[in-house]
């Protein structure tokens, strides 16, 4: 690896396992110290990386709770040094047709999927500012752009994200902050298989994207390393789509 991270920090929510997992990995293998959070169960994937010879420390937060951020975010800062990247993965994606979407459901996942996000937001701005530099990447979804029926919720959370990512762009490009957005498409991984997607998702799946296989965490990482480096310093406001063209019509 290239060590294009080096004595950089970065914060990934949502990596206790799954893709933030595979995105701490890969920022570590660049050089950089992780923040590792998550609800829970962020031992393994913190131990994982130090073994292969990374810098990282687990913290236990839920993003929904914004003291709960803020106090994650000066842990962060105390143990590991000031945050220069922010990898906003946490989130959820429950199916459900729009007659069952009622007020609470709908909160509970704009809570996770966008106000979680914000809360993160809030918490590292102060200090990138005063430095003058910083990364932050939202995650979105392919779905946004080709959605499927029964995640009419999520898709709104999603589209939500893309406007908070090209607003905080514009309000935060003086200070040379890049903010960007990532949209992988649906990728295999411990969580989609739990969601019990089935084999006629994936037939569709496939056959809409121009790479006709399952995309897989790592094929993901090389963009959020590329999106935290000093490579896309002149990149923000973006939608970076890696979802194998599933767009492409």
């Amino acid at each position: 690896m290239s060590g294009q991270l080096d004595g950089r920090v970065i914060w990934i929510t949502g990596a206790g396992r799954g893709l933030g997992r595979a995105y701490a990995e890969g920022l570590a293998r660049e050089g950089a110290a992780v923040a590792v959070s998550d609800i829970a169960g962020v031992d393994e994937a913190v131990a994982a990386i130090r073994a292969a010879g990374g810098k990282a420390a687990g913290f236990i937060c839920d993003v929904t709770d914004e003291a709960a951020v803020m106090r994650c975010a000066a842990d962060i800062k105390a143990q590991l040094g000031p945050i220069d990247g922010l990898v906003n993965n946490a989130g959820i994606y429950p199916f459900a047709p729009v007659e069952q979407t009622d007020a609470a459901f709908l909160e509970r996942i704009f809570r996770i999927n966008v106000f979680g996000g914000f809360h993160c937001i809030r918490a590292v701005v102060p200090d990138m500012k005063a430095r003058r530099r910083g990364k932050i990447i939202n995650i979105t979804s392919a779905t946004f752009h080709t959605p499927p029926p029964m995640l009419t919720a999520y898709v709104a959370t999603k589209g939500a994200v893309i406007g908070l990512t090209r607003s905080l762009a514009r309000e935060l490009g003086e200070f040379d902050i890049q903010v960007n957005v990532l949209a992988p498409g649906l990728t295999e991984t411990p969580g989609v298989a739990e969601a019990s997607i089935g084999g006629d998702m994936w037939t569709g799946i496939l056959a809409a994207q121009c790479l006709k296989r399952r995309e897989q965490p790592e094929d993901l990482v090389g963009t959020v390393v590329f999106l935290c480096s000093p490579a896309s310093d002149f990149i923000t406001a973006q939608t970076i789509n890696c979802d194998g063209g599933m767009g492409v019509h």
